[in-house]
């Protein structure tokens, strides 16, 4: 944008500086080499504009401050001296010359400046080209608020990330994963079996299996590599037999012959942990083996029981039950993160993508504006045609997304005042009465007496029915009927939006809040459209508590009823609704 300032208006430099913690720093320019790091490498407080502010002609945001008007030296590393003036006209060019737009936040507070200096022709600006460069000023100024928006956006979504993250953790124990099972168990077991440790050992089918060893008050234990791989062979044997394994006095219980290696292994353990006596249960449901639990006891306390033994087997049937609802919930609580991630992610990619997008969209269409304003051959006018169609429809696509977006943001609160929904029906009526018209449509409005109050946003109450009403004179054919009425349902307002167009097929009917869902209806396929305008009334209905219904038949017209709360109060969907999802 800077270059082309700079190669279209006729300057030699041309600089853009935006606002940070209070300072002027430089983010792009044009020019001579030699002033490049002296430009770069410094930046400036806001206050060198001051004078600057004060004493310049003003012309739109450009401030001109001619050298000779100029009563101190001006500071700023913005400001480069080039060589002398090349003639003695009044109009020529002064080295201490300043000229700079200042590019603003919609509450006035400084966002940046586009600096300029020396102009190719030795002049200085005239009412035509102050002209030419407010609307590069103008873009330069759009981009800046972009780009301050794009790190808002990055700054909230780290923050939500953030917030999931600390509330997902906290809420966890209560949750019934398979790590608060493990930990929750300790306690009342050693307590119950008068153990002096116990360690719980979960299988994962990917081989991420989760283990914990505590003493008696509740001090962790590192548990040895071999050890696990035991566990791992023996515990399906136990469960298979349904039985335990016992150790004491150095000697293991009695186990069939299949598991004599093993059960070995598993005494070697225990005598290697300098434990007197151990009880080990396998941990399952139905026909798998989830787990292994062992309790221990030193040698002054008392040999385990047969009553123990079968006891601590049915505890490990019931914790196995409890270990499979814990895995299926955690199964399904990371399946529910991946897709909420998968949504965050859609969401932020489509916002972060249409910001990235609008920049250089504006660019293009600042441009092609002003190459509509030359002298072209019908050749060069066809394809600047062409291509500024082109440009907006872009642009509207990238709006849209913006809106969706943001409608869709859960971090983004809704803004609810007072809205006459009659007031913004006859808006939108009075909007699209043109194109209608121009189709020889029929086009009524029938609104209910007296103010039709919803707690809501206008921006997107005006959004909602006018992509209603858009699309309705879009689908109806030449001489067709479109009506709009309001009423009231009880506690309810109602928008019906109908006409007797093209129609929607049941096939369509169900993905059509879908975002950038299409009707395979060839006819309608011949009306350009961005596929997001029922997505966002959709979203829209619902961030307002309502509801939408869809009465259509192919080649029968179709009807559109939005029902939405008059106080507030979310309302109840009638039968066959759709609700926006």
């Amino acid at each position: 944008m800077v270059d082309s300032v700079a190669e279209m208006v006729g300057f030699q430099v041309a600089a853009l500086s935006v606002a940070i913690d209070g300072e002027l720093v430089t983010m792009a320019y044009t020019g001579p080499d030699e002033h490049r790091d002296f430009v770069f490498d410094n930046a400036d407080p806001l206050s060198i504009l001051d004078p600057i502010d004060a004493a310049a002609h003003r012309s739109g945001r450009f401030r001109f401050l001619p050298a000779e008007e100029q009563r101190a030296e001006l500071e700023g590393h913005w400001v480069v001296v080039m060589d002398p003036p090349a003639g003695d006209a009044p109009d020529t060019w002064d080295p201490g010359d300043v000229l700079m737009a200042f590019l603003s936040f919609d509450d006035g507070r400084i966002a940046g400046v586009l600096s300029l200096d020396v102009p190719l022709d030795g002049r200085r600006p005239d009412a035509a080209t102050l002209a030419l460069l407010e609307r590069y000023a103008a873009q330069a100024e759009r981009a800046v608020l972009t780009a301050f928006e794009r790190e808002d956006l990055v700054r909230q979504i780290a923050h939500a990330d953030a917030a999931r993250r600390l509330t997902r953790a906290a809420s966890l124990p209560a949750r019934a994963s398979l790590d608060a099972v493990i930990a929750f168990t300790h306690a009342p077991l050693v307590e119950g079996f008068g153990a002096t440790g116990s360690w719980m050992h979960v299988f994962d089918p990917a081989g991420r299996d989760r283990t914990a060893a505590r003493t008696r008050d509740g001090a962790s234990v590192e548990m040895p590599t071999e050890i696990q791989v035991t566990a791992r062979r023996l515990a399906p044997l136990l469960w298979a037999s349904q039985r335990v394994l016992v150790v004491a006095d150095g000697v293991a219980s009695d186990l069939p012959p299949e598991t004599d290696d093993v059960v070995e292994q598993a005494r070697s353990h225990v005598a290697a942990l300098g434990l007197a006596s151990a009880l080990g249960v396998p941990l399952g449901a139905g026909s798998e083996c989830l787990g292994f639990l062992v309790l221990t006891r030193r040698a002054e306390d008392p040999t385990w029981t047969a009553v123990e033994a079968a006891a601590l087997l049915e505890i490990g049937h019931d914790l196995g039950a409890a270990l499979m609802t814990a895995r299926a919930l955690e199964g399904e609580r990371q399946l529910v993160r991946e897709l909420q991630q998968l949504d965050d992610h859609r969401t932020q990619l489509i916002a972060t993508l249409s910001h990235e997008l609008r920049t250089p969209l504006t660019v293009i269409s600042g441009n092609l504006e002003l190459l509509g304003e030359l002298s072209l051959d019908d050749l060069a006018a066809h394809l600047q045609q062409a291509m500024t169609r082109g440009t907006r429809r872009m642009q509207k696509v990238v709006d849209d997304l913006l809106l969706l977006a943001q409608v869709s943001d859960p971090q983004h609160p809704l803004q609810q005042v007072p809205v006459d929904l009659g007031e913004v029906v006859q808006e939108v009526c009075s909007l699209v009465e043109t194109t209608a018209r121009a189709k020889r449509l029929r086009l009524d409005v029938d609104l209910a007496p007296g103010p039709l109050l919803v707690a809501g946003d206008p921006a997107e109450l005006d959004r909602l029915i006018g992509n209603l009403v858009s699309n309705a004179v879009k689908y109806t054919p030449e001489g067709g009927t479109v009506s709009v009425t309001t009423s009231r349902r009880g506690e309810s307002l109602v928008v019906r939006v109908s006409d007797d167009g093209l129609g929607i097929s049941e096939e369509d009917q169900i993905g059509l809040f879908r975002p950038f869902f299409r009707t395979s209806n060839p006819d309608a396929l011949l009306h350009p459209g961005t596929g997001l305008g029922l997505a966002i009334v959709a979203t829209i209905i619902e961030r307002h508590g309502g509801a939408v219904e869809v009465d259509s038949r192919l080649g029968r017209g179709t009807t559109f009823t939005v029902v939405l709360p008059a106080d507030g109060v979310p309302v109840a969907v009638p039968a066959g609704a759709v609700r926006s999802s």
